[in-house]
């Protein structure tokens, strides 16, 4: 399938590794100059070399999703974008009321209000092109709470709703904005757990109707499709790419 994005231009958070590179090369296997942001500006020129190797266009900036200044003095060189993955890392864990609140606010921080201050600037230019195409990466968790990660659960619920108001206000502008809820992925943070805790592992792997851990790869194609011009209406809603992980309706 011609994806139709050749040319594009798209910033990808978290693209250094796991979830993220995976999109990020994807995307830029498609045509799209792709660029890498997150904090550690090692793993960023690695992430960047492995595109260019293969053929790939991209270029990384320095970016941390729990700080606004951060975040807009980041905006001043990316500039503007056609496709934006909103994709890091998880906040703390542990019970909702032993988390200390400043966990919270870096919570609400990162998952919340980086979506409304990169939104508020990628949407002009976009609406200005008439097409953009937005997708977070948040987690199984919106659905169905999952033990000792309330902070997750909680705006990452939220960040369904404010997505769903996203893609009302700008679905004029064929501007698409929707959530993609993996599984347990392939991750290097799942590959510790599989060293740390083998038979934990091995039940996760046995709750997917798959019966089987995801690869990076396998979600980053279902973020690819929705994500071009191949995708015209799928918009404020989430995608679940759990391999049947999750129970709840």
């Amino acid at each position: 399938m011609d994806l139709g994005i050749q040319g594009k231009r798209a910033l990808v958070t978290g693209g250094s590794s796991g979830i993220g590179l995976a999109i990020a090369k994807e995307l830029a296997a498609e045509g799209v100059h792709v660029v890498l942001a997150s904090r550690d500006q090692g793993k960023l020129r690695e992430a960047e070399a492995k595109i260019k190797q293969t053929g790939g266009s991209a270029e990384w900036v320095s970016l941390d999703m729990s700080s606004e200044s951060s975040l807009r003095d980041a905006w001043t060189s990316i500039n503007h974008v056609d496709i934006m993955v909103l994709n890091g890392g998880g906040p703390a864990s542990g019970l909702p009321t032993a988390i200390a609140l400043e966990n919270w606010d870096k919570g609400y921080q990162s998952l919340i209000r980086s979506t409304l201050v990169l939104m508020q600037l990628a949407a002009p230019s976009m609406q200005k092109n008439g097409w953009g195409r937005v997708l977070s990466i948040t987690s199984t968790s919106a659905r169905e709470v999952i033990p000792r990660l309330p902070i997750s659960s909680t705006f990452r619920a939220g960040l369904t709703a404010l997505t769903k108001e996203l893609a009302r206000e700008l679905g004029k502008y064929n501007i698409l904005v929707n959530n993609l809820l993996p599984g347990p992925v392939n991750t290097d943070r799942l590959k510790h757990l599989a060293t740390e805790s083998p038979q934990f592992f091995e039940a996760m792997a046995r709750e997917t109707a798959r019966g089987k851990i995801a690869e990076p790869v396998e979600i980053a194609r279902v973020a690819a499709f929705l994500l071009s011009n191949a995708n015209t209406f799928v918009t404020g809603t989430d995608i679940l790419a759990d391999g049947g992980y999750t129970k709840a309706l």
